[in-house]
C-alpha cells in the first residue's frame, strides 16, 4: 500500500524542556501582580527603538524584540488585554533573518531581562500555532512583562537623551574653539597648531564616548591657550568679578555718547528735537555707588542686579553642587576654572552650547556658570525641569531684563546645607 502521508519522513529530533532560571522565574511570577502601566504598542515600540547603546541587550536580541511587538494587535496593549506571540521558531527566523541557534540565543537573553516569558506546552515545547482554548495554557510568548520594565524603559531614555545632548554639547563646544584656534594660528603663522586642532575636529566626529570628547575638548583648549593673544595674565579668584571680553555683553543699542531724541509735537511751531543728556540713563548707578572713581563693567552691573552681592565662594558652590568636583581642575578653583566646570556641567543637565553661550554674553560667564550651578543643584534636589535648555534660556531673558536675581535661589541652597558642612564654607 503506497505511503500517503509523510509524518514519518521528517528527522526524528530529541528535545528537552526549557531550562528555567530564577531570573525567568521571577519574570513569571510577576505576571500575577498590577503592573505600574500600561503603555500602548507604538510607545512601546519606539521605547525599544530609542533606547542607548548602554543597554544591556544585543543587537539581535533587540531586533527580535522589535519585531515581536511590531507583530501585536495595538488592542492587546489595553489594560484587560496580555500582548502575545504565536510564532514558530521558522516564523521568528523569516522576520529576524537570525539563524536557529542566534535566535534561540536572543530568546534566551530576552527572557533573562525579563522583557518576554516564555510560555512552553504540556511537552515543554512551543508547538506550532495553538492558541489553546479556555482553561488552557497559551502556548507562545507573553510580551506583558514590559509593561513591568516600563519604568526602567523610561529611565535609560532619559540617561539616553541627557548623553546624546551631552556629545552635541561637546561638539559644538570643540568646533567653537576651533575656530578661535584657525584664526590665532592664521595670524601667529603657526601650521602645527592649525593642523592638530584639524585632527581633533575629524576625530570628534568619530565617537560618540563622553569621557573621549571631554579629553578632545580639553586638547582644544590647550590649544588654543598656546596660540591665545595675551591680555591679562592676572588669575580672578572667585571673590573679584571677571573683567575679560567674554564676560562684556554685546547688547548695547546705542553708543553712549548719542543721546535718545525725543520730537515735541506742536501745530503751531515747527518741530523741535531735544536731545536728552548723555549721562542721563546712568544716574541712578552713579547715587548707587557713589564715592566710585572708576565705571562699573558691564559685568560687574549684571552681576550686582543677578547676585545681588552673594559672598559665594569656591567651597561653597562645590558643596551645594558635588558633582562639579570631578570637573574642577583643584579643590578651590577660581572663576575662570569654576565657569570650564560649569560649561561642562551644562551640557550634562540638557543645556545647549549655543543656550550656554548666548547666557555667557547676555549675563557674563561666571554669572551664567551659577546659574547653571542653580538648576544643577535643584535637578539633584528632585526638582523636575523637564526642558533645561528653554529653562535656561528664560533664566537668560529674565537677566538681560533686570528681573533675575540669584541671590534669593543662593540663600535658599545655603540654607539647605547641613550645620556640618557650613563650617566648612568660607565665610559666607
Amino acid at each position: 500500500m503506497p505511503q500517503t502521508h509523510t509524518d514519518d519522513l521528517c528527522p526524528i529530533r530529541r528535545r528537552g524542556k526549557r531550562t528555567v532560571t530564577p531570573a525567568m522565574q521571577r519574570a513569571r511570577d510577576e505576571l500575577f501582580d498590577a503592573a505600574p502601566a500600561y503603555p500602548d504598542k507604538y510607545a512601546v515600540l519606539n521605547a525599544i527603538r530609542a533606547l542607548p547603546r548602554s543597554f544591556p541587550l544585543t543587537r539581535s536580541a533587540r531586533g527580535l524584540l522589535e519585531r515581536m511587538v511590531e507583530k501585536t494587535r495595538p488592542e492587546s496593549w489595553d489594560a484587560m488585554e496580555t500582548p502575545f506571540i504565536y510564532a514558530h521558531n521558522a516564523t521568528l527566523m523569516g522576520w529576524t533573518g537570525l539563524s536557529l541557534t542566534a535566535l534561540r540565543r536572543a530568546v534566551r537573553e530576552l527572557a533573562e531581562a525579563g522583557m518576554i516569558v516564555p510560555c512552553d506546552g504540556r511537552n515543554g515545547q512551543r508547538g506550532r500555532r495553538w492558541q489553546g482554548q479556555d482553561g488552557m495554557s497559551q502556548v507562545g510568548f507573553s510580551l506583558a512583562s514590559l509593561r513591568y520594565r516600563w519604568p526602567e524603559l523610561q529611565n535609560q531614555l532619559e540617561i539616553g537623551r541627557r548623553q546624546r545632548a551631552e556629545v552635541a554639547f561637546l561638539r559644538e563646544a570643540i568646533a567653537d574653539l576651533n575656530e578661535q584656534v584657525r584664526v590665532a594660528a592664521e595670524l601667529q603663522c603657526d601650521e602645527a597648531t592649525a593642523l592638530a586642532a584639524a585632527r581633533i575636529m575629524r576625530l570628534r566626529r568619530g565617537t560618540d564616548l563622553i569621557e573621549t570628547l571631554v579629553s578632545y575638548h580639553d586638547n582644544m583648549k590647550a590649544l588654543w591657550a598656546r596660540v591665545r593673544p595675551v591680555e591679562n595674565p592676572a588669575e580672578n579668584s572667585v571673590g573679584q568679578p571677571s573683567k575679560t571680553a567674554q564676560c562684556t555683553p554685546e547688547m548695547a543699542p546705542m553708543d553712549g555718547q548719542s543721546g535718545t531724541h525725543y520730537t515735541k509735537r506742536n501745530n503751531k511751531k515747527p518741530k523741535e528735537v531735544v536731545v536728552v543728556a548723555p549721562d542721563g540713563r546712568n544716574r541712578i548707578e552713579i547715587m548707587r555707588c557713589a564715592g566710585q572713581v572708576f565705571q562699573q563693567e558691564p559685568s560687574e552691573g549684571l552681576e550686582a542686579s543677578i547676585l545681588r552681592g552673594f559672598p559665594g565662594t569656591s567651597t561653597f558652590f562645590l558643596t551645594v553642587c558635588p558633582a562639579l568636583r570631578d570637573m574642577c581642575a583643584s579643590a578651590t578653583p577660581d572663576r575662570a576654572q569654576l565657569a570650564d566646570a560649569a560649561e561642562l556641567l551644562s551640557g550634562q543637565i540638557g543645556i545647549g552650547y549655543q543656550s550656554w553661550k548666548t547666557g555667557c554674553i547676555a549675563l557674563g560667564r561666571y554669572e551664567a556658570a551659577v546659574a547653571v550651578i542653580v538648576m544643577a543643584t535643584r535637578k539633584d534636589q528632585g526638582e523636575q525641569i523637564r526642558h533645561p535648555d528653554a529653562y535656561f534660556r528664560a533664566l537668560v531673558e529674565r537677566g538681560v531684563r533686570g528681573t533675575l536675581h540669584l541671590d534669593r535661589s543662593l540663600y535658599a541652597l545655603k540654607d539647605s546645607i547641613p550645620p556640618v558642612n557650613i563650617r566648612k564654607c568660607e565665610s559666607l
